[in-house]
């Protein structure tokens, strides 16, 4: 690495979630370790998701968040930030500006995108760049720590339909895929954000989600293709009521569009679907129709991650 680097540009698919089982129970008391705390469960990865650009100047001090312009907190950024500067012995101060593509807070896992961008370009520019996976491996942490999400991470790395079959930190989590056609595209409809405290305030709560979520991972598995995981990740939505009146009237829509399935962002009042290149047009022009105040998104359902010195 050059010396004289003091920036660098991070490109992060953002992780799409379609469908949990949250684990962070050990009976009824909450787990400790967090190797093994986090989600089973699945999703998209996709992009455009989250471009970070991250400056280094040494002699100032400070981190310091931009989020498209707007938001100047956002601490899952600054949270990774502090972990890498601290691991690494790196002192100074730091810019971080991010251009988020999804909407934030929708179950697009912008979190851990965010985070994961920080975290390998601080790595570089300190000249002490980590792998994919070890920079993985500390936004799990970060999550955590930050509340923001249960192992979004685990997609980074992997292409289109990612399944968590083992909840946890790599290398004890269990990632997998499930193949999709490629000329897909996912066609996302948000309407705004789910607030995840209200959702899972308490251990009854969490022990309803587990078991409703268990028992369509379950399905999926028994069958692992796209139609199928769709299909068991809108009955999900649907029997553990994070699927509102919103996402309802969203999944009746989607019924007659030709889609090869949908289902609901956990957790978001927001639906995904995924469809044929050819069709995408039709979908978004009768979902526009029909919802006119509603953000619509078009996605590529798959992305690696890339890094540019500056």
């Amino acid at each position: 690495m050059s010396p004289r680097a003091v920036r660098a540009h991070v490109k992060v698919p953002a992780a799409l979630s379609s469908i949990f089982s949250p684990k962070l129970l050990d009976g009824d008391e909450l787990r400790r370790d967090p190797e093994h705390i986090g989600a089973c469960g699945g999703g998209f990865s996709i992009t455009p998701g989250v471009d970070t650009w991250v400056s280094h100047e040494p002699d100032g001090d400070g981190i310091h968040v931009n989020v498209n312009d707007i938001i100047t907190e956002f601490p899952p950024s600054s949270v990774a930030a502090q972990h890498i500067m601290r691991s690494l012995g790196l002192s100074g101060e730091i810019y971080i500006r991010h251009r988020i593509h999804v909407p934030i807070a929708t179950g697009f896992g912008t979190s851990a995108a965010a985070a994961l961008g920080v975290i390998l370009a601080l790595s570089h520019l300190a000249g002490s760049p980590m792998t994919l996976s070890q920079a993985v491996r500390l936004v799990h942490y970060v999550e955590l720590e930050c509340r923001t999400g249960l192992n979004s991470e685990a997609g980074f790395g992997h292409n289109g339909l990612v399944l968590v079959r083992r909840e946890g930190a790599p290398s004890y989590s269990i990632v997998d895929e499930i193949p999709i056609p490629s000329e897909s595209r996912i066609v996302s409809i948000v309407a705004g954000p789910i607030k995840t405290s209200t959702t899972l305030a308490d251990i009854q709560s969490l022990k309803h989600v587990e078991k409703i979520g268990d028992k369509y991972i379950q399905h999926i598995l028994e069958e692992p293709t796209a139609e199928s995981f769709l299909s068991n990740a809108q009955r999900f939505a649907i029997e553990t009521g994070f699927a509102d009146k919103t996402v309802l009237e969203i999944f009746e829509a989607m019924k007659y569009m030709p889609v090869i399935g949908y289902a609901q962002n956990m957790l978001g009042r927001a639906v995904h679907a995924l469809a044929y290149e050819e069709d995408v047009t039709y979908i978004v022009d009768s979902l526009r129709m029909r919802f006119p105040s509603y953000e619509i998104i078009v996605s590529d359902p798959g992305a690696s991650v890339s890094l540019q010195l500056l």
